[in-house]
């Protein structure tokens, strides 16, 4: 079981991420979980160097492993 830290959890649809600095390492790049895949957010995430994985019937998870290109 992975201990997620409070930071971590996108509360509601406007809670920003947490620092990149703050990624785990295992597993590698996880910075958040929870929120939403609006289009707002991806491209928040996606500048940041943050992609989702979700599974349906799970909570969002965001990832930043590094090394992680960003697009601008």
């Amino acid at each position: 079981m992975i201990n997620i830290p409070e930071e971590f959890i996108l509360h509601s649809d406007d809670t920003p991420f947490p620092g990149l600095n703050l990624a785990l390492d295992e597993p590698n790049g996880l910075i958040a979980v929870g929120g939403d895949l609006s289009t707002e957010r991806l491209l928040n995430a996606y500048r940041q160097g943050i992609f989702p994985w979700y599974i349906e019937g799970e909570p969002v998870l965001w990832y930043s492993p590094d090394p992680r290109m960003v697009i601008t």
